[in-house]
């Protein structure tokens, strides 16, 4: 520690002695605690009426300005630190005032910006407690911790077959743990700081700070809120501390208008009996436009945040205990507008969502229960009850929901335009409705799994904008697709067209490979597969990511005809309604004709003309077997090949392709004669006649499967 004074000078008097210090720094490095107990060191060897003695002997007087103060905790790379200048101290009559011009205080992600700040001490009970803390405004940046992305992982649409290697957990590995009850952790902390608080206040202390700005950063995004007013004050054997924001600005505008937003936080500070001992948190007020809060335009992807306005009544309650968290409330967002590529490629705008939730949770995690919650966007509510249970491998979950029976239309006029852009102008007619059951225990899926819903729906498109109507496709049209960079290309599809192979002129190989590994309902469902759904979510749940899809012919048509590669909710949303049109619209022989001549089978190469070309050198119509599996085998992921050198398709791949020759049997898509004839041939690339050799043994194929596969058989 290194201290300086530019300048000292000391006065006698009748009062008692006087001194003055002006300039000088006073750098250190170290932690807090040597700090602090290198500062009492010091101040232990300073003479009589050094600042902080007693003055009740004769009196006195102690000024300190225009000092810079330097802290590091660490010389190199800091993680706490702070600096202050035009510091300020005076201590007469046992009332000690610290004051700076600036200051900034930076711990770990946060860091905090003071200006003209002042923190008033009064000698009371042989100590110094705060009698007065005020500042001009004080700024805080607080940098909130990354989301690290789930490792990427290709879903496996609707009914494949498709085998990848899987990873298995190790024999005798520990079972998932509950999280540590950090509850009980946070409690004492807050209860310690807020005792801590009440010792340092003195009678009748007054702590009330305006101008309170924050920042919340993640990666990009940022999150401005204030200023606002802080207060802290003590009330029936607990502290509370209030925040205020935008109070200033309804004031300046228009009180009628808005109501002021307050978050108020309640920690007991005594342990009487008759003291409620939970730490409440209620967020109360509004309705208060975003920008009165403070909020920026293009924060955390909002914009017109004038005209969005926020309500809140709200109370989170954590237990005497630290055990359970409670939360009782609703809210509601008006007007709402966003730019999210997670939700829309275009922006959102004027978006109403209301909530209400009344739940109770283990902070250990444990346990869940949500008596009651409820999302509504506009005519759309879903209503959901249910409880989750969390003990060692087993994650447990109990629930209902419901989408009450709305009509159809309504439902699409609530969703904001930009989550729809692409179906501007349809009209839906009829009503929807659902309610539904879900259970299971992750110990057990293959037994507990449970999801039963029942739906009511009559909804039909009644109206369709003529750039999407189906008409467009009985002759040629003009369509996007993307090249092998990732470029846009435009290239001309439909009947007529070169390329184009109609229904009749296709293999009949080809449609069983696509049911055998894409779709295997094709034929029973009006575009949604109820089954694979469910399979979908069991799957998902097994390995606790997202793994595999619920994607039909239709659905998958719908994506490759009218919209773009990017993942969001708007682009899901509009895949629904599109392939209900579709199905509505079309055939089952039309979707397939469709979706065979539209849908990518490698780097620009889209539809099944070009690829029985490009693959084998042969037309549509002369596709053997092994090679229309081949084709439907890699429509997933249409630029991995398996071809060996030699133009043979690899072992471990022709033993899949002979699996799926052998399900599709199974389902009596084959007669014995054709399966017999299939599993004799080797496909190979650029030849129009596969290779043809003596049946392998029973089980071979299996068994060069599981080899390749490394003993596992299941779909990615």
């Amino acid at each position: 520690m290194s201290i300086r004074l530019d300048e000292v000078d000391i006065a006698l008097g009748w009062s008692g002695r006087r001194i003055a210090m002006r300039g000088g720094a006073v750098s250190a490095v170290g932690t807090r605690e040597a700090i602090l107990q290198e500062l009492e060191a010091w101040r232990a060897g300073q003479p009589a009426g050094r600042p902080g003695t007693s003055t009740a002997e004769g009196g006195g007087s102690t000024e300190l300005e225009g000092l810079r103060l330097v802290w590091n905790d660490r010389a190199d790379a800091p993680t706490e630190s702070l600096s202050a200048t035009g510091v300020r101290l005076s201590r007469a009559d046992g009332r000690l005032t610290i004051a700076a011009q600036e200051a900034m205080l930076s711990l770990g992600r946060a860091s905090f910006s003071v200006r003209e700040g002042q923190l008033a001490l009064v000698r009371e009970r042989a100590s110094y407690q705060v009698n007065e803390l005020s500042a001009v405004a004080i700024d805080a940046e607080i940098a909130l911790p990354e989301v690290e992305p789930e490792p990427h992982v290709s879903p496996e649409p609707a009914g494949s077959t498709r085998p990848a290697q899987v990873t298995r957990t190790a024999e005798g590995s520990e079972p998932d743990q509950p999280m540590p009850n950090r509850g009980a952790a946070i409690r004492d902390a807050l209860v310690r700081t807020a005792r801590g608080i009440d010792v340092a206040l003195g009678e009748g202390a007054k702590v009330d700070v305006a101008g309170v700005t924050a920042r919340l950063k993640r990666g990009g995004d940022m999150l401005n809120l204030g200023p606002g007013s802080l207060a802290v004050r003590r009330e029936a054997g607990a502290l509370v501390v209030e925040l205020s924001p935008g109070e200033a600005a309804i004031a300046a505008v228009d009180v009628d208008a808005q109501q002021a937003l307050t978050f108020r936080l309640r920690v007991p500070i005594t342990d009487a009996k008759d003291t409620p001992q939970e730490i409440v948190a209620d967020v109360q007020g509004g309705p208060i436009w975003l920008s009165t809060l403070g909020v920026h335009e293009g924060d955390m992807g909002l914009f017109d945040v004038a005209r969005t306005s926020i309500v809140s009544r709200a109370r989170v309650v954590l237990s005497a205990d630290g055990q359970t968290l409670g939360v009782d409330g609703e809210g509601r967002l008006k007007n709402l507008s966003l730019k999210s590529a997670a939700l829309a490629d275009e922006p959102i705008a004027g978006l109403d969502l209301a909530w209400r939730a009344k739940a109770t949770g283990k902070l250990d995690g444990s346990k869940v229960v949500a008596e009651d919650a409820e999302i509504d966007l506009g005519a759309l509510r879903l209503i959901a009850r249910g409880e989750y249970e969390h003990a060692g491998a087993s994650h447990r979950v109990r629930g209902s929901f419901e989408v009450p029976l709305t009509a159809c239309h309504s439902m699409l006029d609530s969703v904001p335009k930009g989550v729809v852009a692409k179906l501007h102008g349809m009209r839906l007619a009829g009503s929807f409705g659902i309610e539904g059951k879900l259970r299971f225990d992750t110990a057990s899926l293959d037994r507990s799994f449970s999801l039963d819903w029942g739906v009511s729906n009559t909804c039909r498109i009644a109206e369709m904008p003529p750039e999407l109507s189906v008409d467009r496709f009985r002759s040629a049209f003009q369509r996007f697709v993307y090249g092998p960079g990732g470029q846009r290309v435009e290239i001309e599809s439909g009947p007529g067209t070169p390329e184009w192979v109609p229904y009749q002129d296709i293999s009949r190989f080809m449609e069983v490979a696509v049911l055998t590994t894409e779709d295997g309902s094709f034929h029973r469902h009006h575009g949604f597969d109820e089954e694979a759904i469910k399979n979908s979510i069991r799957e998902n749940l097994r390995k606790r990511r997202f793994v595999r899809g619920a994607s039909t012919v239709s659905m998958q048509l719908a994506k490759n005809l009218y919209l773009e590669r990017t993942k969001s909710v708007a682009r899901k949303l509009q895949e629904t309604l599109l392939t209900m049109y579709l199905e509505q619209e079309l055939t089952k022989e039309q979707i397939m004709e469709l979706y065979l001549n539209v849908v990518e089978f490698g780097p620009l190469v889209y539809g099944i003309g070009a690829a029985a070309r490009h693959y084998f050198n042969t037309t549509a119509a002369q596709l053997s077997l092994g090679q229309a599996l081949y084709l439907a085998s890699i429509l997933p992921n249409p630029k991995v090949q398996h071809f060996s050198s030699s133009g043979e398709v690899t072992p471990a791949w022709s033993g899949y392709l002979r699996k799926l020759m052998q399900i599709a049997h199974k389902r009596q898509r084959l007669s014995d004669e054709e399966l017999e004839k299939g599993l004799q041939e080797t496909v190979v690339r650029g030849s129009p006649a596969p290779h043809l050799a003596p049946r392998p043994l029973t089980g071979e194929a299996d068994e060069n499967m599981e080899e390749a596969q490394g003993g596992t058989w299941t779909a990615p």
